[in-house]
């Protein structure tokens, strides 16, 4: 009730979200904590008369992207394992807390020793990869008006009132500052380095199952590849690890989970561009150069040398059908009967010599691919490579918009798109020109798309009176319109799933009730066949409406998440 007051009326202070919610004040209190925990909603103080007054406001990105969640764990279970699991949902799900408590939830004894060194490890290692960020009490501020309080503080030093080019200067002093903390790499939360001491007692082990609760944590071997200390035949070993303070509030990082998403839309699309194989190499740039990329903010990627993407590529990347690297047919080699011999090996027997033949092949066709997303930017040696993320965003959110026109509108107006975009600015003659249609159905197929905020036109006079009568009006595509237009579709998709799933919902009130009884739950068989079927039936409603909203999150994360543009104004939120 207070997210969707806030929503619809703003930011509101205590006494206004009590009167509109019609709640008490200690409820509304108790919401805005729990919000404010989870990062949903920000306060700031502001001058209201003789009063300061707290006001509360709600981000509608940290709504959204709660339907993510199932996409982030699984992307934490991946690369972090089963412990980083535990320890990040248990993050998730209680918002703002301390290490000291996530310790509590997963029942690792402080007094442990083999359990606690490998939960500090692991929790060490979601710190300095930026999975988990300390969080301090400025960061639940609202940040435009903790930029305007800034600003005060700094006009207050002054024994003059500012003139335009001081207040811009301060201005300027005030975003360099933020540029300056959001560049620095210094990990908050880590308060020194431990050398700890362990002996192999198999005994003192904990096992922990996928939810961090069952009985602590497992797989502590000497297989492990995290930096953890290791058991090895009762001796007893020492190592450097790093130590997280107990009492440091962290929440979970979304922007730099965001990237993992944005590198996966990377690889489908030159997976489905090209093969696998395009995929696999691309996937290893972007495992090369992700340590440094911090959020969607980041244009260009670092630079990436051949070698290292021969270093970082899996041994099981299916390389050996994605480029044909045989030399014309006077170098073709044959057998005893004069058959072309064909290498049938597998992917995981190619050589050395081989493999390095294709990835350097695959190399030379993903750089020159026509959307200029891989960048070659040194020929020394074998080559150095850097990734366009501007570039990358253009092109994803192009084909998402591409599916968009085509689901609505259907093929010819796809094509139409297309042909704008290519070409650029066109009259509607050489529009239906191009794509081989007659006038007059192209230019109702043109105003649909207008109409919709998909393409635009541009008036170029041929006088200097701009008589209407007297000039030339040429469609182009405007990007910003574009983009603006496609949010629209994606929201309104996704107000519309939520409708009917709560139309769903209601019309099987009584149902849904009934099935909550305690009689009906300890004697199932009390329901008829008619409403065993009929549960069946919304349960398979609402999987499919979950996949559906599932699908338009990807297109919302395609069309502005992940746009470095969306991403610088998204700090101001």
């Amino acid at each position: 009730t207070v997210v969707d007051v806030l929503l619809r009326e703003g930011r509101m202070h205590l006494g206004q979200l009590a009167n509109r919610t019609e709640l008490t004040g200690h409820n509304v209190r108790q919401a805005l904590a729990v919000l404010i925990q989870h990062g949903i909603a920000t306060h700031a103080l502001s001058k209201v008369g003789p009063r300061m007054l707290t006001f509360y406001s709600v981000c509608l990105k940290s709504i959204l992207r709660l339907q993510r969640a199932g996409l982030y764990l699984a992307l934490v279970e991946e690369r972090m394992g089963s412990e980083g699991l535990a320890i990040f949902r248990t993050i998730m799900v209680n918002g703002l807390t301390t290490i000291g408590n996530v310790r509590e939830a997963l029942g690792i004894a402080e007094n442990g020793n083999a359990a606690k060194i490998k939960f500090n490890s692991v929790v060490a290692k979601l710190v300095r990869d930026r999975y988990i960020i300390a969080v301090n009490t400025v960061d639940t501020i609202t940040k435009v008006d903790r930029i305007m309080q800034e600003e005060v503080v700094e006009v207050e030093k002054m024994t003059l009132p500012p003139t335009a080019k001081e207040l811009l200067a301060i201005r300027r002093k005030i975003l360099e500052r933020e540029e300056e903390e959001y560049q620095s790499s210094t990990v908050v939360g880590i308060k020194r380095r431990a050398s700890v001491d362990i002996s192999a007692d198999h005994s003192s082990k904990l096992h922990m199952s996928a939810d961090g609760r069952a009985n602590g944590f497992n797989n502590y071997d000497s297989g492990d590849q995290n930096g953890y200390s290791h058991l090895n035949n009762g001796h007893q070993q020492q190592q450097q690890v790093d130590a997280v303070d107990d009492k440091q509030f962290f929440r979970a990082y979304y922007d730099r989970l965001d990237v993992f998403l944005r590198n996966q839309q990377i690889v489908n699309y030159f997976s489905d561009k090209y093969n696998a194989g395009a995929g696999a190499l691309v996937k290893s740039i972007l495992r090369a150069t992700e340590q440094h990329t911090r959020t969607c903010r980041v244009k260009l990627s670092e630079t990436v040398s051949s070698t290292q993407v021969f270093q970082h590529i899996s041994a099981e990347a299916p390389l050996i059908d994605s480029i044909d690297t045989s030399k014309d047919m006077f170098h073709q080699k044959f057998d005893a009967n004069g058959n072309p011999i064909v290498d049938t090996s597998s992917g995981t027997e190619l050589s050395r010599e081989k493999r390095s033949e294709i990835i350097f092949a695959l190399l030379e066709v993903i750089h020159t691919d026509s959307s200029g997303i891989i960048i070659k930017v040194d020929d020394r040696g074998t080559g150095q490579y850097r990734v366009s993320f501007e570039r990358a965003a253009i092109t994803l959110r192009e084909r998402c918009v591409d599916a968009l026109v085509h689901e609505k509108f259907g093929s010819v107006h796809a094509r139409l798109l297309r042909v704008l975009r290519d070409k650029q600015k066109l009259d509607e003659k050489v529009v239906a020109q191009a794509t081989m249609l007659p006038i007059g159905p192209c230019r109702a197929r043109l105003h649909d798309l207008a109409l919709a905020g998909i393409i635009d036109t541009i008036e170029i006079p041929r006088s200097a009176d701009r008589n209407p009568s007297r000039m030339f009006y040429l469609w182009y595509v405007n990007a910003d319109k574009q983009m603006r237009s496609a949010l629209r579709f994606v929201y309104q998709g996704m107000s519309n799933i939520i409708e009917r799933s709560t139309k769903e919902v209601s019309a099987r009130a009584l149902l849904i009730a009934k099935t909550k009884r305690e009689d009906v739950i300890l004697d199932p068989s009390l329901l008829t066949d008619g409403e065993r079927k009929e549960l069946n039936n919304l349960a398979r409603i609402k999987q499919k409406l979950a996949i559906a909203n599932v699908r338009l999150d990807s297109m919302l994360l395609v069309i502005y998440d992940i746009d470095p543009q969306s991403a610088e104004l998204q700090l101001l939120q």
